[in-house]
């Protein structure tokens, strides 16, 4: 783990902010306190420990004592130890208290924290205040910072890791039309024809690869067509929320189809209402669901699809993981989308044999087990390619 040190140049790729509002400098019984972050030098690498250091100076004219500092660390850093006189609140926050600042005196407070990776959107923003004091300030008030710093006891650093981010897209066909729900006609093996109603998917342990080491991207996302409508919506194709990694050149990337025994251990009660995983649970099977195709059917050639297709597939024996060795690499700041296509047809009909599922035969299946579960898991590797 590499320590990125503090640096006084003002150069630095990341600012501060402190507000300087000195209308009263001069007040007699009072004690003019302000808080200012060092630059840091160059952005960290996700991992990195970092030094950081907070100035607070008095203006004066009157000593201060009894003053409390706290800097708010934001999610995307992990606290790892404070200096002489800090102390971690196990909130996110590190507190110096007791402190005792001469006029004209600086004293500075120190911290290190580790750039973490996040998913989804992060704000890398250091909050600082001074908390509390024993002497009253001419331009500010202790204890009252509220996002972006107001007054001159209040500092902020905005300090981002190097890192990329990387959506994942899929776009779904059947054959080569674009898939889309309801009303749409898809000839299907024998003379038979399909009008699709649902097709979604879990996706799980997507990781970029690089040598023998890997970079998780995402653990868990669920992939639904189900309100893909028109050629439009299912030229947009659909992805699970953008991921950060590290900036780098990757030798490819691959994923888990369903979720891997370690998710599929779980239960839906494990997660908040919204979570990929709160729902699509077989409790009869002990499993979640990984992929659900639903459709009607014209088994007759009439013009009438009657019949009701509905194909649930889950089951450990049925988590199959892919991999896609290509060369993927990321800028820092870059914002990178990797596409894959997804056919459905080739999960219902084999390539090189032409078996399918013959839907005359079975038109559902709610066993981990049954020959059309492991059909259609054993086909996946063949229904889904990379751009």
């Amino acid at each position: 783990m590499k320590l990125l040190p503090v640096v006084f140049s003002l150069a630095a790729v990341l600012v501060f902010n402190a507000c300087r509002n000195n209308d009263d400098e001069g007040s007699s019984g009072k004690a003019d306190l302000e808080l200012s972050f060092e630059a840091i030098a160059g952005k960290p690498e996700i991992g990195d420990e970092v030094n950081f250091q907070i100035n607070l100076y008095n203006r004066g004219p009157m000593a201060a004592d009894g003053v409390t500092v706290e800097n708010r660390l934001p999610a995307g850093y992990r606290l790892t130890g404070a200096g002489a006189g800090g102390a971690d609140t196990g909130e996110g926050t590190v507190r110096w208290q007791g402190l005792s600042v001469g006029a004209d005196e600086t004293i500075s407070l120190t911290f290190t924290a580790v750039a973490e990776k996040l998913f989804g959107d992060a704000q890398f923003t250091h909050l600082a205040q001074v908390a509390a004091s024993n002497q009253s300030d001419p331009d500010s008030s202790p204890g009252n910072i509220e996002g972006t710093p107001r007054e001159d006891d209040e500092a902020a650093l905005a300090l981002s890791p190097r890192a990329a981010q990387v959506t994942l897209n899929f776009k779904a066909f059947y054959g080569s039309d674009p898939l889309v729900m309801f009303g749409r006609e898809y000839a299907y093996e024998d003379n038979m024809a399909l009008q699709m109603q649902l097709f979604q998917f879990y996706l799980s342990d997507v990781r970029l690869l690089k040598g023998q080491d890997g970079e998780t991207l995402t653990d868990v996302a669920l992939i639904s067509y189900g309100n893909v409508y028109t050629d439009e919506e299912a030229a947009e194709g659909k992805s699970p929320a953008p991921a950060v990694a590290p900036p780098g050149t990757y030798t490819g990337i691959e994923f888990g189809f369903g979720l891997t025994p370690e998710l599929n251990a779980t239960i839906p009660p494990d997660y908040p209402l919204g979570h990929p995983l709160s729902e699509n649970y077989w409790d009869a099977a002990g499993s979640y669901i990984f992929f659900k195709f639903e459709a009607n059917a014209d088994l007759e050639a009439d013009g009438n699809f009657s019949e009701k297709l509905t194909f649930h597939v889950g089951g450990n024996s049925n988590y199959r993981k892919l991999a896609f060795d290509k060369p993927i690499t990321l800028e820092d700041g870059e914002e990178r989308t990797l596409q894959f296509n997804i056919d459905l047809r080739r999960i219902l009909v084999d390539q090189n044999t032409g078996a399918y599922l013959d839907f005359r035969q079975v038109m559902q299946s709610h066993s981990n087990e049954s020959p059309s579960a492991t059909f259609m898991a054993d086909h996946v590797l063949d229904a889904i390619d990379m751009e």
